[in-house]
């Protein structure tokens, strides 16, 4: 046999062929005959344990002087018999048939199972191992002895090639609703949808999407304070979002020659079945909900009292985002947020207790001009709670069901405080404090 390693994609084609001749030597004593020699080619990552093989039974040529010029010469020298003619598919479905025995129990991985080409019934096909077309790692051409004693003879190959892309096209579509609600919020749907086989004019077919992928996108901003009597003066901005995205492979990720539905199809259960579909699709999940701002802008007209409810306001958000895919089972993150405010800002007449004093003297200018600021100019304070929660499960794609290994997990929970007051005592004596306060 003669080999070769390289590194080949062989899955954007449809056939492999190669030309076959075999010729008795001259002298002919082992007595060779037709069907007595087989030409073999191996495909796979390996010559042993993970292969595909291609067997043909070779005629012989007779002894004679043939014209290359002549097209009947030249298919006595390279027979339609011993053409290698082998369509790819035929050899991922031999693998479909050997995983659907296997499921039965009547195969196993670390047996050959052979079944014999229907368009030429006298070839053998054989599958060893997990061997891929997508993973081209050694190729082999061999002879073999398929006769009962020992035999002698000639075997030329010529011309192997790869032929007919598969040009298998593909389609795309997105769309957009946006939707005004007067005054009351906008709500907004967007989508897009790109399947397998669809490219560019400007991309070759080896460019072309594999994967067929689909997201869509919600979002909606609304004022709450709108569902509430005016008089309330309710302020309430929400907003909230979902977004979700899901890559479907064309081929099995664990078997990248065999397409995702006939892996499914050959599973052993379905247990497997989930187990194969949750490694091969990448799906993200990611939602956002806020409400901002919230108060009731209700508060005392002429003098505003520090228990008016215009002082206080809150504000919540929750983001979360979850991802599952073919090395991890499951990604989450959670962040949490919510804050209050108290903001308070006395309106009064500065006390000036000698501002009636009656004279004339320049030296009343000063006792008259005292004005006393009995309460703060403003009061504020601040409370703000954060919890961050993050876990990552990665898969033991060894163990496609169950993950043992250890799970990757964070987790912060933060208390900030925060305080201030600025108190101007007089008109030009000025006082203010911030205090602020983190907690983990």
């Amino acid at each position: 046999a003669v080999y070769k390693t390289t590194t080949l994609d062989l899955r954007q084609y449809k056939r492999l062929q190669m030309f076959i001749h075999a010729n008795a030597l001259q002298q002919n004593t082992t007595q060779l005959q037709n069907d007595q020699l087989a030409l073999f080619i191996r495909l796979g990552s390996d010559y042993r344990s993970n292969y595909y093989e291609y067997e043909i039974p070779l005629k012989l040529t007779p002894e004679g002087k043939y014209d290359y010029r002549s097209a009947e010469s030249r298919k006595i020298v390279w027979p339609d018999e011993n053409f290698l003619d082998l369509e790819l598919a035929k050899l991922v479905r031999l693998k479909k048939e050997r995983n659907i025995a296997r499921a039965n129990g009547g195969a196993a991985y670390n047996r050959e199972f052979s079944n014999y080409d229907d368009d030429r019934p006298g070839n053998k096909m054989t599958i060893m191992g997990n061997p891929s077309l997508g993973e081209i790692k050694t190729m082999l051409i061999g002879v073999r002895n398929i006769s009962s004693g020992m035999k002698s003879g000639e075997v030329w190959v010529n011309e192997m090639r790869l032929l007919e892309v598969n040009n298998k096209g593909g389609w795309a579509a997105s769309g957009a609703l946006n939707l005004q609600l007067s005054d009351f919020g906008t709500v907004n749907l967007s989508g897009r949808i790109l399947t397998d086989g669809f490219g560019g004019l400007e991309e070759t077919v080896a460019q072309r999407s594999t994967d067929d992928y689909k997201t869509y996108s919600f979002t909606a901003n609304l004022e709450l304070g709108k569902l509430f009597p005016d008089k309330a003066k309710v302020t309430a901005p929400l907003y909230y979002s979902v977004t979700k995205e899901e890559t479907r492979p064309r081929y099995n990720p664990l078997d990248t020659d065999m397409l995702l539905d006939d892996a499914l199809e050959s599973a052993l259960d379905r247990h497997e079945r989930d187990s194969v579909e949750a490694i091969a699709v990448t799906k993200s999940t990611t939602t956002n909900f806020s409400l901002s701002n919230v108060r009731v802008g209700i508060k005392t007209k002429r003098h505003p009292m520090p228990y008016d409810p215009a002082n206080f306001s809150f504000s919540y958000s929750h983001a979360h985002r979850y991802n599952t895919g073919e090395t991890t089972a499951w990604e989450r993150e959670d962040q949490w947020r919510g804050v209050f405010n108290y903001s308070y800002s006395p309106v009064y007449k500065t006390f000036e207790p000698f501002r009636n004093l009656k004279g004339k003297s320049k030296w009343l200018a000063f006792p008259k001009a005292i004005g006393l600021n009995y309460l703060p100019q403003s009061v504020t304070f601040n409370s703000e709670l954060t919890r961050n929660y993050y876990e990552m499960q990665e898969r033991d794609l060894e163990q496609t069901t169950g993950s043992k290994l250890p799970l990757t997990f964070s987790q912060q929970f933060l208390w900030n405080r925060e305080f201030s007051i600025r108190w101007d005592l007089t008109k030009n004596l000025h006082a203010s404090f911030q205090s602020a306060t983190h907690a983990e």
